[in-house]
């Protein structure tokens, strides 16, 4: 069984306009790049967030820019 924060990501007050349209529409890896651009995540810290793999496909820990 897997715990899903998006709810209570779609809900927060912090997230700008454009992390929440990105989970509101499923574009998880768009949402993780921004969270990770927003709170100087890691691909894995934002990927977690959203149930999405980041780290395999960048290096260095950081998503490309949207």
């Amino acid at each position: 069984m897997k715990l899903s924060l998006m709810p209570l990501l779609l809900n927060g007050q912090s997230l700008s306009p454009e992390t929440k349209a990105a989970l509101r529409e499923d574009r998880r890896r768009d949402a993780a790049a921004l969270l990770m651009q927003q709170y100087d995540l890691d691909c894995r810290e934002a990927g977690e967030l959203v149930d999405v793999s980041l780290c395999g496909e960048e290096r260095g820990g950081k998503a490309p820019g949207l």
